[in-house]
């Protein structure tokens, strides 16, 4: 980890927390739904199939957030991995990158493996 850059090994702790909390909101609404209710709720109404809609709302839509913000934490990692090897790249001249292209073209085409 001491490669990727400080801000985003931040974001991908918190993005992991993030999906972790949301997954389990849509794992098991009823006790989540249950929690806010009974802080948040006056008692007076109960309904169960209003509770019923809750629930299986909670379950689509949470799914669907967990899993967006799950591809939002694979891409800072991937970001973050990468981000040493992009600086590289923007530092190079039009020529070294040219050149950079021919050598991999040669080697991909003879089966080495191109540069790094």
């Amino acid at each position: 980890m001491r490669d990727i850059p400080i801000h985003y090994q931040i974001a991908c702790v918190i993005l992991t927390a993030l999906f972790i909390w949301s997954f389990s909101i849509a794992r098991e609404p009823r006790g989540w739904r249950r929690l806010f209710q009974s802080m948040f709720s006056k008692s007076e109404t109960f309904s169960v199939n209003k509770n019923k809609v809750i629930d299986e709302a909670l379950k689509r839509y949470g799914i669907v957030v967990a899993m967006s913000i799950l591809v939002v934490d694979v891409t800072c990692f991937v970001l973050g991995v990468t981000d040493r090897k992009r600086e590289q790249m923007r530092h190079l001249t039009p020529e070294q990158r040219e050149t950079m292209n021919e050598i991999n073209k040669v080697k991909s085409n003879t089966g080495v493996s191109p540069l790094p």
